[in-house]
């Protein structure tokens, strides 16, 4: 495939144009791009290829809709610590250290969805400041375009979240406090306004129904769409009876019943999946994490880190809830009612949008969307039906469908070129050879270049995943690994693979932390400290790496020698 045409002028050429709306498909294509929009779209044999714009020859490649994903928080890394108000960790990490953390990344991860396909995305609920990250995003070409709700609204107010200085969620104890929190969103131009509908056990949908009713009402006046986490049948019905324009969740509680159905048709509630960001949780505290080859490529290697630190955690009756779910299996519910129930929407011809939640602790911001196609399709989604939600279903969630969801003259020229057929298998829409963003033509890794540390961490990851390919994977084949100053222990893939395979197998405690770390150019200096390691536990060592062209060529250990044992010991 020849090389990107940089601008928002060019001809995508030679491509496979799948239409997600009715699967057929236009061999041979030719799509013709200004000024960052699709001017005209057709043929090779009855278009002439402009003389005067860029061309990307796209011969055995196919191309769709970029890929919207309609359920995200930019509030939440993805990592450990992003929801404390679920298991509160503050002692290891202070909320408000992740809160700016996670600030801080918000460039990165506008690329991180980019490079997985997703050129636009709904920030469903999130403080105040998701207006600004809203204009960061527009205007940047390594961004997807963002639409987004300011605070939720919530029927009860959540621990720690709450108490922020710029609080995501903000409870609501009477609809005129209920309104007034909509007016004071309304005036920043919010995309959607977001209610949080949680029942507790001893309540009843309709004892909130005065405070949803309420914000409905304030925010349709305003003309302003209302999305509503409502997960249990009876909230979720009570919620679009109020007037709920978007369910951001499925059902989770009980099988949906033939009277809702009809009622989202009637009211043409749309219905987001997110049936995986359950299971995020729950890989990270049965420590089953099993990362994707994508998210080791595509998500953050720090994030993803912290998700690893539940083995290291100390043993305090705060995380000794989370210790005692190590290696248990992951529970298949609510995702099985999740996915009966959505097969049961689909069948009912209600209109489907693909959301992944990204952001709650385990849903990378990203490469998640893999794991959400995935779920579709064990629910019974047929893989156009799962691209059609991820593209129309999810510009008709953000109100776009003017701009984005097909490509068509006019249209906005977002679009993911891929090596395999969409339409063949769904797990194809993950095989991207590139992202076109308002006529930007983007590879993966220029999107998301690996520093030499974010290969050294990708590599930490792994080791403590005992995932031994992604592990051989950041090396070079011809690696050598090395005791100071020059003494080699080992050399090449296949020799790593042969001990530390062995070593994952033994020893299935074994990881190793990483209290320090120096960059200098090329060259990375961690300071390790094992664990799990019999008659090791604790040692320290200094590791330096050497990574050239994205992989590890040398790594050195210098391990300190022994203490000097009391001279009053000696014989």
């Amino acid at each position: 495939m020849a090389s990107p045409a940089w601008g928002q002028d060019m001809v995508l050429s030679g491509a496979t144009l799948v239409n997600p709306a009715d699967g057929s498909q236009q061999r041979d294509s030719v799509i013709v791009v200004r000024d960052g929009r699709i001017e005209t779209v057709g043929t090779a044999a009855r278009n002439r290829l402009p003389k005067d714009l860029p061309v990307v020859d796209a011969k055995g490649k196919w191309v769709v809709p970029g890929y919207v994903d309609a359920h995200v928080h930019f509030f939440q890394s993805g990592g450990l610590y992003a929801r404390p108000d679920g298991f509160d960790l503050q002692a290891v990490r202070p909320y408000q250290q992740e809160v700016s953390a996670t600030r801080a990344d918000v460039p990165d991860t506008f690329a991180r969805y980019l490079a997985s396909g997703i050129t636009a995305v709904a920030d469903v609920g999130g403080p105040m400041e998701n207006f600004a990250i809203r204009a960061q995003a527009e205007g940047n070409d390594r961004a997807p375009r963002v639409a987004v709700a300011g605070p939720l609204i919530s029927t009860r107010k959540p621990a720690v979240l709450g108490e922020a200085a710029d609080p995501p969620i903000i409870a609501a104890k009477t609809a005129e406090e209920a309104r007034a929190l909509v007016r004071a969103q309304t005036a920043k131009r919010p995309d959607f306004v977001k209610i949080w509908f949680l029942v507790q056990p001893d309540e009843t949908a309709a004892q909130h129904l005065p405070v949803v009713s309420a914000a409905i009402d304030e925010a349709h006046k305003a003309g302003v769409r209302v999305a509503v986490h409502a997960t249990e049948l009876e909230t979720a019905r009570a919620a679009v009876v109020a007037g709920a324009d978007i369910l951001v969740h499925g059902v989770e509680d009980k099988p949906v019943d033939d009277a809702f159905l009809a009622l989202l048709k009637r009211r043409g509630t749309l219905y987001s999946t997110t049936l995986d960001v359950y299971d995020g949780y729950m890989r990270t505290l049965t420590r089953r994490h099993a990362f994707t080859a994508q998210e080791y490529a595509l998500g953050d290697p720090e994030v993803m880190g912290t998700l690893l630190e539940v083995a290291a955690m100390p043993d305090t009756p705060a995380t000794k809830p989370l210790r005692a779910l190590a290696g248990k299996p992951i529970p298949d519910e609510p995702r099985r009612t999740l996915q009966a129930n959505l097969k049961r929407v689909r069948d009912a011809g209600i209109p489907i949008v693909t959301g992944t939640d990204a952001g709650n602790v385990g849903t990378l911001p990203g490469p998640s969307i893999y794991r959400e196609f995935a779920r579709m399709a064990e629910a019974g989604l047929t893989p156009r039906e799962i691209l059609f939600s991820t593209t129309a279903g999810g510009a008709r969630l953000m109100g776009w469908q003017d701009r984005i969801g097909t490509i068509a003259p006019g249209k906005l020229a977002d679009m993911v070129v891929l090596d395999a057929d969409p339409l063949a298998d769904s797990a194809n829409l993950s095989r991207i050879a590139m992202v076109i963003k308002g006529g930007k033509a983007w590879r993966q890794h220029e999107l998301v270049p690996q520093s030499a540390a974010e290969v050294v961490q990708r590599q930490v990851n792994a080791y403590n995943s005992h995932d031994i390919d992604a592990f051989l994977a950041t090396y070079a084949p011809d690696a050598r690994i090395m005791d100071f100053p020059a003494k080699p222990q080992m050399q090449g893939r296949d020799m790593m693979r042969k001990v530390y395979s062995d070593m994952f197998t033994r020893l299935p405690a074994l990881r190793v932390s990483i209290p320090r770390r120096s960059v200098i150019g090329n060259m990375v200096i961690d300071e390790e400290v094992l664990s799990g390691m019999p008659g090791m536990d604790g040692e320290r060592a200094v590791a330096i790496y050497e990574v050239d062209g994205g992989l590890i060529r040398n790594v050195t250990f210098i391990t300190p020698p022994p203490p000097a044992k009391d001279a009053a010991a000696k014989p």
